[in-house]
């Protein structure tokens, strides 16, 4: 298998979102939180670095159909000529099978998926990073994932997988659990902290 190392991304918000004391339901704080985040200039400008500056395919595992649109409009467009792809659920199994064959004999692709989609029963071997854009801390679909991009390749030396934790109330809570699995598992890790300036 691949070499693998987890490059964990603390982000400090500047503003941080909200939560009214009205509401009471953690559901209903934690959506406050991700409609924060989703549309968030200085997160998605992150996720565009990442995925416009590395070489090679990227796979970008999101929970939320319209987080996936939010960042397929910020990143079709982008000036190193790299196509973006969103497979979502009405985009029907022929198309996606379709992205899957490019991934494997192209380079510099872009792949935005929902992560229940591309998280379980696809093989991606010509696959060099992994972004885990929305967070969560669920272990099943987290090794799952990670088994998306270690499969071997004649161009892959390692996978690099790029976490995206954000130093919010929920975000925060969602990456220390994560941490937790990468320890248990004996993953690689490496943190790094970006400041909104």
């Amino acid at each position: 298998m691949s070499n693998l190392l987890i490059h964990v991304l603390k982000l400090e918000y500047r503003q941080k979102p909200f939560y009214p004391d009205e509401i009471n339901d953690p559901g209903e704080r934690y959506r406050l939180e991700f409609d924060f985040l989703f549309t968030n200039t200085f997160r998605n400008n992150i996720l565009k670095k990442i995925t416009t500056e590395v070489n090679n395919n990227v796979l970008l595992l999101v929970d939320y159909i319209r987080h996936g649109e939010e960042l397929y409009n910020v990143l079709k467009d982008n000036d190193q000529g790299k196509q973006v792809f969103f497979i979502q659920g009405d985009v029907d199994v022929e198309e996606r099978e379709n992205v899957k064959q490019l991934i494997e004999t192209n380079d510099n692709i872009i792949c935005i998926a929902i992560s229940k989609i591309f998280s379980t029963g696809i093989s991606i071997n010509n696959l060099h990073y992994i972004i885990f854009g929305s967070g969560g801390k669920a272990k099943i679909k987290i090794l799952q994932s990670i088994g998306r991009g270690l499969r071997l390749h004649k161009n892959k030396e390692k996978l690099v997988i790029f976490d995206i934790a954000d130093q919010l109330r929920y975000g925060k809570s969602h990456a220390d659990g994560r941490a937790k699995l990468y320890e248990k598992e004996k993953i690689p890790v490496k943190y790094s902290t970006i400041t909104q300036k």
